[in-house]
């Protein structure tokens, strides 16, 4: 291993960004050009920093120099309003609870996890916004997918679907979906779920899945935020949820698969209490448990995670 391969990625540009974002100053150039002191100076900055910044989201492309001063690149404009769908602030406000839970891993490692952070409203939000932006290229391909897979899918029960991206690529099929989250996921989406005429259940799949019927049920990166215990008890309450003939698919990172897997479990550490990521093995015998039966594992395209199903006789 050689000294640059220490660090793979740069991950200073992000926190660049996101500092940006918060303050303001991206708000205070998106449409026009403008001398970063003169912003500095209506915003209540210190100059010397703000040229700093400024010179550093140049470089990245975030924004872009003329001669009459900064301005945001008209590439990076949509991900950096706040009024486009392609806005990607909330994503990096969820970097920045992330990074504040990583720094805490030496703790960790001598006490266990997970880190200390308090969940806030703010903070939910920030996730919630992250996994709609996460989730957005690979929704459609996995909706295709699921749909090749289980092409007599009519009815689709999404298990922590709040963020409602996936449900609306499954909606695209003609199905007919439904969401399950805690309550407070659903009062955070409610009026866009509603918009696109998505039926949602308040509730805890750990404990009980208040539904039946379903030709699908879909857990999207919802099992590795659950110990064991609460991993076996959503198969159960999914495989109860299901019609006859029906499957239960479940996308997530599986363990022994490469460094994204590993650092995933890290980042379940220092984020929840029991959380983890998990082999082919443990799923298979979740679903075998549950009463369902031929177990597979798929690829999917272009992302780590995969796809894992299991079927109702």
């Amino acid at each position: 291993m050689t000294s640059t391969d220490l660090f793979p990625g740069q991950w200073q540009p992000q926190v660049v960004l996101m500092a940006a974002l918060e303050i303001g100053l991206i708000e205070a150039l998106l449409d026009q050009p403008r001398p970063p002191a003169r912003v500095a100076q209506e915003l209540a900055l210190d100059e010397r920093a703000t040229v700093r910044v400024v010179s550093v989201l140049v470089d990245a492309g975030y924004l872009e120099q003329r001669s009459d001063g900064v301005v945001v690149a008209p590439d990076a404009r949509a991900l950096l309003d706040p009024a486009d769908a392609a806005f990607v602030g909330d994503r990096l406000w969820h970097l920045h609870d992330l990074l504040r839970r990583w720094v805490q891993l030496p703790e960790v490692l001598r006490a266990g996890g997970p880190a200390r952070l308090e969940r806030t409203p703010e903070s939910l939000r920030a996730f919630i916004g992250s996994m709609r932006v996460g989730a957005r290229e690979r929704a459609r391909p996995l909706a295709d997918q699921l749909a090749a897979l289980f092409p007599a899918t009519k009815t689709v029960l999404d298990v922590g679907g709040g963020p409602g991206t996936q449900a609306l690529a499954f909606q695209d099929h003609g199905w007919q979906v439904t969401v399950l989250d805690f309550p407070e996921v659903i009062d955070l989406m409610t009026d866009d779920l509603a918009r696109a005429g998505i039926d949602v259940i308040k509730g805890d799949a750990t404990r009980a899945i208040p539904a039946q019927g379903f030709d699908l049920v879909f857990c999207g990166n919802l099992f590795h935020s659950m110990s064991p215990a609460e991993c076996a008890s959503v198969a159960a309450s999914a495989a109860g949820a299901l019609a006859s003939g029906g499957a239960l698919a479940i996308l997530d990172f599986l363990r022994g698969t490469g460094l994204p897997s590993s650092l995933f479990a890290v980042n379940m550490l220092v984020a929840t209490s029991g959380g983890d990521v998990y082999a082919e093995a443990d799923y298979r015998r979740w679903c075998e448990a549950a009463g369902l039966r031929d177990f597979a594992v798929y690829d999917v395209m272009g992302h780590s995670q995969r796809l894992l199903t299991a079927g109702k006789r």
